[in-house]
């Protein structure tokens, strides 16, 4: 799509009325941050650490998730209380640490700048809880992009529960038919699925498999190209 061409779809409206975004793995690269919390728990109980790479695959359904995992690899598996129990210390460790090297992945600045200046209204849905969330969008200078920020803790259910995303469409004021979710795992699609809403995956998220495989409406090749692949209000059709 030239210049020209975007111009004139931005100019057309032509864009859905709201783009909800997933944070970790899709605008954001958090992992080693993430990683460095995790990994000090570890080290506490005298297990042996993770390396980023193996930490990105833990992550996307919430902390106590990510702590069951990462102690499970560690050859230490907990309870549901013991891992609950950990949570505080995680989050303590983390809220520390948050926006040491965490940072938006290529182009995601350029997306939300562009969907912002067409007049689109963005959400963001993660399961990372809303406080260090809202830590991490202000360091990063992106917060004022979001009319809405739902957290892990800021319904009663994570996605791939679609209470988060009907939480978030409620505040921003437009119905799941001319909504889009941009995410980069199953719990994206899940939540999206069971809310009504189109979604679109990219690639090289936190998953570790492909994201074709995940059953998405449409991936993208990178997160630059979202503006240009949204699906028409008008139409429902993904742009080429």
């Amino acid at each position: 799509m030239t210049q020209s061409e975007k111009n004139q779809r931005d100019a057309a409206g032509a864009y859905p009325a709201a783009v909800v975004w997933d944070l970790d793995g899709t605008l954001t690269e958090s992992a080693p941050d993430l990683a460095t919390a995790l990994n000090g728990l570890l080290a506490e109980a005298g297990l042996e650490p993770h390396p980023v790479a193996r930490v990105r695959l833990m992550i996307g359904h919430g902390v106590a998730v990510l702590i069951e995992r990462g102690f499970e690899a560690a050859g230490a598996p907990l309870s549901a209380e013991a891992r609950d129990a950990l949570v505080p210390d995680f989050m303590a460790r983390y809220s520390a640490c948050a926006t040491d090297n965490t940072h938006l992945v290529p182009g995601a600045r350029y997306a939300l700048e562009r969907l912002a200046r067409a007049g689109v209204r963005q959400g963001l849905c993660t399961n990372k809880p809303e406080a260090v969330t809202r830590q991490i969008l202000d360091a990063l200078d992106v917060t004022r992009y979001f009319g809405a920020i739902i957290g892990g803790d800021s319904t009663t259910g994570r996605k791939p529960d679609p209470i988060p995303l009907q939480t978030c469409l409620d505040r921003l004021g437009v119905a799941p038919g001319n909504a889009v979710m941009v995410g980069d795992s199953a719990a994206d699609v899940g939540a999206a699925r069971a809310a009504g809403v189109y979604v679109v995956l990219v690639p090289d998220g936190y998953t570790g498999v492909p994201a074709e495989s995940l059953g998405a409406d449409l991936v993208v090749g990178a997160v630059a190209e979202v503006p240009s692949r949204l699906p028409s209000r008008d139409t429902g059709a993904a742009v080429a």
